[in-house]
């Protein structure tokens, strides 16, 4: 039995719901809408898909896998050689290396604005040493479970094409020029 973890960037979801309601929203006020906005909230809707539903960090017995927007990453672990974080989530394994959309870490936008106070009393920004602090979640995810699983063997890297996202993609990119054609 697996036991999977699927991780995802959350605000990214709460982006691509945002938008289905926005488009959604949008046509229920201009009801019957016109192809050139159907095809809008089509196109949209796809790119919303692509960009901010798919990604994921899908973590299992055998492997980890990076679902980016337009690639995914199967690594092993025994073929794992190294999982780092800067700004995301950065894997490596030989020759391959992929950052994984879905797991920003904690140096991002909010670690900006961490704020503590120096033995002087004065306030300052230190965003690098707080996040240094904080381990992020995907990060001690995938090293948990890499020194569990690393002397196993799991397999090696593949990297294909997201297949599904690149239709979407393509398909997105037809409607929007066939809306501004019709337009």
């Amino acid at each position: 039995m697996t036991n999977t973890v699927v991780l995802r960037h959350a605000l990214a979801r709460a982006v691509a719901v945002t938008g289905w309601a926005a488009a959604l929203g949008w046509l229920v006020a201009t009801w019957p809408p016109g192809g050139p906005g159907l095809l809008f909230a089509a196109a949209a809707s796809g790119l919303f898909w692509v960009l901010c539903w798919r990604p994921a960090v899908v973590i299992d017995d055998a492997a980890v896998t990076v679902r980016n927007p337009l690639r995914d990453v199967r690594i092993g672990w025994s073929a794992l050689d190294e999982a780092t974080f800067g700004w995301s989530l950065l894997l490596r394994a030989g020759d391959v290396a992929c950052r994984a959309v879905a797991a920003p870490g904690p140096a991002s936008m909010s670690a900006l604005y961490d704020r503590h106070v120096t033995p002087g009393g004065v306030l300052e920004r230190d965003a690098v040493a707080q996040a240094g602090r904080r381990p992020a979640p995907a990060l001690l995810a995938v090293r948990q479970r890499w020194e569990a699983r690393r002397s196993e063997p799991s397999g090696g890297v593949t990297a294909t094409p997201a297949v599904a996202s690149v239709a979407v993609l393509a398909a997105s990119l037809v409607l929007l020029v066939l809306a501004a054609v019709t337009a």
